[in-house]
């Protein structure tokens, strides 16, 4: 796939996806975001690709666990660069809560942003990836999206289980929807490990997880954002495929409590 020209759409980007957005208007990408309620995170971080030398970029304020805001997200995309290259769904929430005070609203929080936001993003996105014309350099593909989901969704660790569930149904989606938009749609999925950390992380816990991880350090957005650039622009051959970039964390350590 040449990126030069192309139209991605990004769900979220206050972070990791803020960096995406930039390395792809580096390439000369058409860039969209979607926010809900970091607008001017979103409308800051496209000034800078348009600055980098995005070929255009768009805003689009949607809460895509509405099935119609994320078409008519979908559709304003599509009614400024009138076509979708590639969806790359970023938007996440991560939260930990001890088993004795889950309650509904955790499970639905979580749902919300980690599993139904993506779904009907990719929804949209799919019908009109098998409605256009082959992107470039993609051998024959109209269309590539990529999901970024949790490594340990395959080892789940205690207090996360609306977080695990709901990025585990993720990873069952991307395997499902891989095989519904075949042939023309590549649908991949990136797992992380502990990326960039919330600053609320005090040293001990960012130690701790660095302690926990075989490489030895916590990820940077470089590191996922590398794998994420060859799924769209270094291979055309790759689908259902569910990668972790996690530093080995899904290994464990042999000092490792269990």
């Amino acid at each position: 796939m040449i990126l030069s020209g192309s139209a991605v759409l990004i769900t979220g980007g206050r972070r990791v996806g803020g960096d995406l957005a930039r390395l792809l208007a580096g390439r000369g990408a058409r860039l969209a975001m979607t926010y809900r309620t970091s607008e001017e995170t979103i409308r800051r971080t496209l000034q800078e690709c348009k600055d980098r030398g995005a070929a255009d970029v768009l805003a689009v304020a949607a809460d895509l666990a509405d099935p119609a805001q994320a078409e008519r997200a979908v559709g304003e995309v599509l009614a400024r660069f009138g076509r979708i290259d590639a969806l790359v769904n970023m938007a996440s929430v991560y939260e930990r809560t001890p088993f004795r005070d889950l309650t509904p609203e955790h499970l639905e929080r979580m749902l919300a942003t980690n599993l139904i936001a993506p779904y009907y993003a990719a929804v949209a996105v799919g019908k009109a990836m098998l409605d256009q014309e082959p992107i470039a350099g993609g051998s024959g593909l109209s269309g590539k999206i990529v999901q970024v989901g949790d490594w340990s969704t395959a080892r789940p660790r205690r207090g996360q289980l609306p977080y695990i569930t709901a990025k585990g149904g993720l990873t069952t989606m991307t395997l499902a929807l891989a095989k519904e938009l075949a042939p023309r749609v590549a649908v991949n999925l990136v797992q992380p490990g502990t990326i960039e950390p919330p600053p609320e992380l005090d040293e001990s816990e960012r130690r701790a997880i660095a302690r926990a991880t075989p490489l030895g350090r916590i990820g940077t957005a470089q590191d996922v954002n590398g794998l994420i650039l060859y799924l769209l622009e270094g291979t055309d051959f790759a689908t259902g495929g569910c990668y972790r970039v996690d530093g080995g964390r899904f290994l464990g350590v042999d000092d490792e409590p269990t």
